[in-house]
């Protein structure tokens, strides 16, 4: 931790490439982080030759390009640092200073072991059921989809934080304007026809000999995630190059647009 409440966070990765022949070998990987508010990101080791910062479709990554290409059966590790801010959450109900990471899962693949450790000093509240030479430790093996969370909580003035820089759920562009912009045409479009198309289009449109509607939502896949806590939220999916393994599009963020409410925005301008 910093003294203004941000977060300095290493990752150290060992992943096994378990197929060279359907996207090629392992060259590459992008790894979610919780928001786009990161700095300072230093490559550690000498399996990696090049890093940044990468921003994708409204989700945030440090991309990751390795020292060489990898190929099946092979296990690259890799680590590497960056600055994180717009970690935390302030309670002032209860005088706390909440933070809550979820590292990255995978719907398609297994974990053998993930590891979290944090620092324990100023800790007065944690979800962590053991702790090793000053650092809180989570640890699971998860299976498909499966995700570990680590929430610890501090006294609201263990740091100098700033009530502009704390984590605000959707802050972070996840959604992006114009997609909503789209949406919103698209809305319109569907409702004029639903409206004002007459029976032609009733019967023709695969509803049968009726329009039955029922409330739209779109759903924006998101590598950072609401997580369903009260606290703030850093959840993180990773991907490797070419389409491998944990690429596939997931709602994360839950983020939901009702069609009903988009029209009674319109109406009020």
């Amino acid at each position: 931790m910093r003294n203004d409440g941000t977060i300095d966070i290493k990752y150290h990765i060992e992943w096994k490439v378990l197929d060279d022949e359907s996207e090629g070998k392992l060259e590459w990987v992008k790894i979610g982080i919780p928001n786009s508010h990161v700095d300072e990101i230093k490559a550690k080791s000498d399996t990696i030759s090049d890093i940044s910062y990468m921003a994708e479709s409204g989700e945030t990554f440090v991309r990751v390009d390795f020292d060489r290409p990898y190929n099946a059966g092979e296990i690259v590790s890799f680590d590497f640092s960056l600055h994180q801010s717009y970690m935390y959450v302030i309670d002032k109900e209860d005088h706390l200073l909440r933070y809550s990471f979820t590292p990255g899962w995978f719907d398609e693949i297994e974990v053998k072991n993930i590891t979290i450790r944090w620092n324990e000093f100023n800790v007065i509240k944690t979800n962590s059921k053991e702790s090793e030479d000053g650092y809180l430790v989570w640890q699971a093996s998860l299976s498909y989809g499966e995700k570990l969370n680590a929430s610890v909580s501090y006294n609201l003035d263990a740091f100098n934080t700033d009530e502009d820089k704390q984590y605000v759920e959707g802050d972070d562009d996840e959604f992006p304007l114009w997609l909503i912009v789209i949406i919103i045409i698209g809305v319109i479009v569907v409702v004029a026809i639903l409206f004002f198309g007459g029976d032609d289009y009733n019967n023709h449109s695969g509803f049968g000999g009726g329009c039955s509607y029922h409330t739209t939502y779109i759903h924006h896949s998101s590598c950072v995630s609401h997580c369903a806590c009260v606290s703030s939220c850093a959840c993180a999916c990773a991907c490797a190059g070419g389409g491998r393994a944990g690429c596939s599009k997931k709602d994360f963020y839950g983020t939901k647009l009702k069609s009903d409410n988009v029209l009674k925005i319109l109406d009020e301008d």
